[in-house]
């Protein structure tokens, strides 16, 4: 049974913290004091680690709720903090609603800041009962990445690869004893359907052939880790060709992930392979292994005992075994490890997981026919356009209409419902009713400089806007007060939503930025490949990028590059077409089925997305702004004196459509044949309407 996702994000701001959540009951923003400062913080977690050792210590303790006090009273101050007010009447809802559906509740957990992310959430009290709350609901570590992979279509077995490592200078592993709880957890359940391997090897070698040749559906390593403060990278420790420990990096583990397509889980068992830095929530080991494609990996965030290790790892296999989501695997195991052992160590195992879907897997033998095909993971190419259906002449614009004034801008986009968005020069973001006219909302950022570029996402209620000093703000324009503010930083101006809301891009020096719908950076993604497209000769440096846009279907990014070429990248970066230009690049738009660019030698180009040229226009000014017709029958373009011409695109005939007295900061074609609306640098944001024709 599928559970109900309730979202939870803290995002650190100086010091007071951003909760805000979401579930399919509602959504809910607080603004709350730090419940600790920087160094209160660090001494509250120094009495948690002292006593998690103490939980665990083999010589006698007095008064063990003594011992777990400082641990409750600091979850206590968390979920004070955290699950108040709205957030509070939230979560209860979501409860409800589980009960009613007879579904579990989860905590997918994000968090925005070096401070909250370096925080144990696992020892969180529950608000409505005396109990920790990772115990009874499972808590996740969400990173929401894009194109995330899909359960795999399992032919069993399961294949399990184990490694234990004990290199000769570090302390020993009970490593042959967990190998047999291991083994048996899962022969228990299903011993026809679950082949387990342990490495008789400890070293790279050993771990990189197996990974590469093999098909392997889980991953069990058995060693010594920790987190490289210098580097900001966590690592594990195997066995180099001397026996002694050999740091293997998270960039490390990341190659061999990509060369292993049917992992599905790795279970981390080393001390802090749960621990980020305190800038990237990547730089930790099983987050980066998240990032290179595996659905689901359970870390520690602490050193662990054996003891621990053992009765947690044979207990969360026994339930995967059995087909239990990982999500609610890790839940009992956490229980087994706080009834067998009486310790505080349950907390210390973390799931991550690159997505909200738990079924990593199911081992029982589906029904027949019961799983369709496998689900596509790549988009293919749009086809060619087809010819514009019964297209008309390009008509002249008339009937002007001034809709507002709004100061200088420096960016107009259109979003849902015919709304405007200008990133004006006194620092606001204004909304403007592109029909009627009309000021809807003014969002004004807080100590920020002025916005340059503004996006919309496919809902009236979020804008984004970029700002000159590298910061990107999501407006909720129902409070007008962000609900997302991230550092992009670097050189770089363009910025697009994804057509589903999910994901963000930025442009930062030669690179694209993607983030998700919590901003967190998901992708960095190199605009310049290592080799140029066939017979291509570079003119002039490689200069900055232009714009950005979300390919359709939203698994790939179109930049216009410095030197002349329009990319199209997957989500790693490698390029799935290039549109080659003879001059840079100053516009660009698309549809569907065409693509058009705009560049320095005045002249527009249309495109398929297959990489043919269709159309180009004769010589003239240099284009600033293009926008498609509804219907792609017509472009509008703008070019850097004022002129708006519209270009008929199956005869090819040029109209002058209009002579605005000031360069233009966007145009667009609004919704339902209702006409045109420019907005000039001046802040004119004017609506022309289109003559009917018979």
């Amino acid at each position: 049974m599928k559970g109900l996702p309730f979202q939870l994000e803290i995002i650190e701001a100086d010091t007071n913290w951003i909760v805000s959540c979401a579930s399919e009951c509602g959504e809910a923003l607080i603004r709350v004091a730090a419940p600790y400062s920087e160094t209160e913080l660090q001494s509250a977690l120094s009495r948690v680690e002292l006593s998690l050792a103490k939980s665990y210590s083999s010589l006698p303790v007095r008064g063990a709720p003594a011992t777990e006090r400082p641990v409750r009273e600091f979850g206590e101050r968390l979920t004070q903090t955290v699950f108040q007010n709205d957030i509070s009447t939230q979560f209860d809802l979501c409860r409800r609603e589980a009960r009613r559906q007879g579904a579990p509740v989860r905590i997918l957990l994000r968090t925005n800041g070096p401070h909250v992310a370096s925080i144990p959430w696992e020892y969180l009290v529950d608000p409505s009962r005396d109990d920790y709350l990772a115990l009874r609901v499972p808590i996740v570590r969400y990173l929401r990445l894009m194109n995330p992979a899909p359960p795999l279509p399992l032919t069993l077995p399961l294949r399990v690869l184990g490694i234990t490592a004990n290199p000769r200078d570090l302390p020993l592993l009970d490593g042959k004893r967990e190998e047999g709880q291991i083994s048996q957890a899962l022969a228990r359940y299903s011993s026809e359907n679950v082949d387990v391997h342990w490495l008789p090897g400890d070293q790279w070698q050993d771990l990189a052939r197996e990974l590469r040749f093999g098909s392997w559906h889980v991953l069990h390593c058995v060693s010594h880790g920790g987190f490289d403060e210098e580097r900001n990278a966590g690592y594990i420790q195997l066995s180099g060709a001397d026996g002694t420990a050999k740091k293997i990096y998270a960039s490390d583990f990341e190659r061999l992930i990509t060369d292993s397509p049917n992992l599905r889980l790795i279970v981390l068992n080393s001390c802090e392979s749960a621990v980020s830095g305190s800038e990237d929530v990547f730089a930790g080991t099983a987050a980066n292994l998240v990032r290179a494609g595996v659905p689901a990996v359970v870390a520690m965030q602490y050193e662990i005992t054996d003891r621990a290790a053992l009765v947690f790892a044979s207990s969360f296999y026994e339930r995967i075994a059995a087909g239990l989501p990982v999500d609610r695997a890790v839940t009992l195991a956490r229980e087994d490890v706080k009834m067998d052992l009486d310790s505080l160590e349950w907390a210390t195992p973390v799931l991550f997981l690159a997505s909200d879907e738990t079924r990593i897997f199911s081992l029982p033998h589906p029904p027949p026919n019961s799983q369709g095909p496998p689900l596509r993971t790549t988009v293919n190419v749009p086809p060619p356009p087809a010819a514009p259906a019964a297209p008309t002449r390009a008509p002249r614009l008339s009937h002007r209409a001034l809709l507002a004034e709004i100061g200088p801008c420096s960016d107009l986009a259109l979003g849902p419902s015919d709304l405007l968005a200008a990133a004006c020069g006194d620092g606001v973001v204004r909304i403007v009713d592109g029909v009627h006219g009309g000021l809807v909302a003014q969002c004004t950022p807080v100590q920020r400089e002025n916005p340059i570029r503004v996006a919309w996402g496919p809902w009236r209620r979020h804008v984004a806007s970029r700002h000159n000093d590298g910061t990107v703000v999501v407006w909720d324009l129902q409070t007008a007060k962000p609900v997302r503010v991230m550092n992009v930083g670097g050189a770089g101006s363009a910025l697009a939503f994804s057509a589903n809301g999910h994901w963000l891009a930025a442009t930062v020096r030669d690179h694209i930025y993607i983030y998700n719908s919590w901003g967190a950076r998901v992708r960095d993604l190199a605009a310049w490949p290592g080799k140029e497209p066939k017979g291509w000769q570079r003119r002039g440096g490689r200069g900055r990028l232009g714009a950005l846009r979300f390919a359709p279907g939203d698994r790939h990014v179109v930049v216009a590059t410095g030197d002349g070429v329009v990319r199209q990248l997957d989500v790693a970066g490698q390029p799935v077409m290039t549109w080659p230009q003879p001059h840079p690049i100053l516009c660009l738009a698309l549809t569907e089925h065409l693509l058009a660019t705009g560049c320095t030698d005045g002249r527009v180009r249309l495109w398929s997305w297959d990489g043919r040229l269709l159309r180009r226009t004769e010589y003239g000014r240099q284009p600033s702004h293009l926008a498609f017709s509804p219907g792609s029958s017509a472009l509008a373009i703008s070019d850097d004196e004022g002129m708006v011409t519209l270009w008929d695109l199956k005869t090819g005939e040029l109209t002058v459509a209009a002579q605005l007295p000031h360069r233009l900061a966007g145009l667009a074609f609004l919704d339902g044949g209702r006409g045109l609306v420019t907005g000039t640098g001046a802040g004119a944001v004017e609506r022309w309407t289109l003559p009917h024709r018979g």
